[in-house]
């Protein structure tokens, strides 16, 4: 599978238009267009970056590194499996823990403002 199909694949499987795609990483509906026909061969760093965040999976995945198998994504199972490791953490560790993912909150918050 190519990086062009898995970009199609996974965004048509997150229910997203081109459009939409575009708008989230910056690009036009025709870059889309280009990037899942394999019209663009070599792409940016930076933009399989903003496509991966996007499409819910990893830089690697996308490229074709870590083989045909989509990643796990966070669903209710990954959910309660979060809430399963916070529980059995310490108070102190469970402070940390809460800290931690206020601060990804918050650059994700920042990240997507820029766009």
């Amino acid at each position: 599978m190519t990086t062009g199909e898995r970009i199609k694949g996974l965004r048509q499987e997150l229910g997203m238009s081109q459009a939409e795609l575009g708008e989230k990483i910056g690009v036009k509906t025709p870059a889309i267009y280009k990037y899942e026909n394999g019209l663009v061969v070599n792409l940016k760093r930076s933009t399989i970056e903003k496509l991966a965040t996007a499409l819910n999976v990893s830089p690697s995945y996308l490229m074709g590194f870590d083989g045909e198998e989509k990643p796990l994504t966070v669903s209710d199972e990954g959910l309660n499996e979060v809430t399963s490791i916070f529980e059995r953490l310490s108070p102190d560790n469970r402070a940390k823990l809460l800290e931690l993912s206020r601060l990804y909150l918050d650059a994700q918050n920042k990240n997507e403002g820029k766009k």
